[in-house]
């Protein structure tokens, strides 16, 4: 959890970020996933600029792990801070991943879509990677225990945010340990086939 999500560019303020990334994503000959993105995808998140205004990027989703090939899509906000990996980002660079909803398989392998009318703003951080073509923004989803609504479905679930706390998630580090600790908003999921 989380492995899958949609964003849908055609919707208000999705529209908005994809719209402004389209350019700066054409010059770096890198295409924005849309619709069910995958890890690995090259994906719209929002950080704060020097301003501390809300910006998009583009970032590549998971973080080059240390065997060949491993890519690390997810931390738990439970040990967040413990991992060599994830402490100094999650300290220093935090983003945010806004979305149409978020998928989740039960144990049966059914899939299911979490959405809402709104767009999700799904909490994670990021870093600046080295990589053979140069350096590299890379991004990680965090998740956390599941609540009422999510436990039945899977074991986890992303940290999701209102959209009135993108800002101090991204600027305010005791904000965000302290909102890590908070109870996950209610989110009912739809039966995909």
């Amino acid at each position: 959890m989380c492995g899958r999500y949609l964003f849908d560019p055609r919707t208000g303020e999705l529209s908005d970020y994809y719209q402004e990334l389209v350019t700066i994503a054409k010059e770096q000959n890198k295409k924005i996933a849309v619709d069910e993105v995958f890890p690995s995808n090259q994906v719209v998140t929002l950080i704060a600029d020097d301003t501390q205004q809300i910006v998009p990027i583009l970032t590549h989703w998971g973080f080059t792990g240390f065997k060949k090939g491993q890519l690390l899509i997810n931390a738990r906000a439970e040990t967040v801070e413990e991992k060599r990996t994830f402490k100094k980002p999650f300290l220093e660079k935090r983003c945010a991943f806004p979305m149409s909803g978020f998928y989740e398989w039960d144990s049966d392998k059914h899939k299911f879509l979490f959405d809402s009318s709104e767009p999700l703003y799904l909490a994670g951080f990021y870093r600046n990677h080295s990589t053979a073509s140069g350096l590299e923004d890379e991004s990680i989803i965090l998740t956390t225990k599941p609540n009422a609504t999510i436990a039945p479905i899977h074991d986890r679930m992303p940290v999701l945010l209102s959209k009135a706390d993108v800002l101090p998630w991204i600027t305010d580090v005791t904000f965000a340990r302290n909102y890590l600790l908070q109870t996950m908003p209610d989110i009912h999921p739809q039966p995909v086939s």
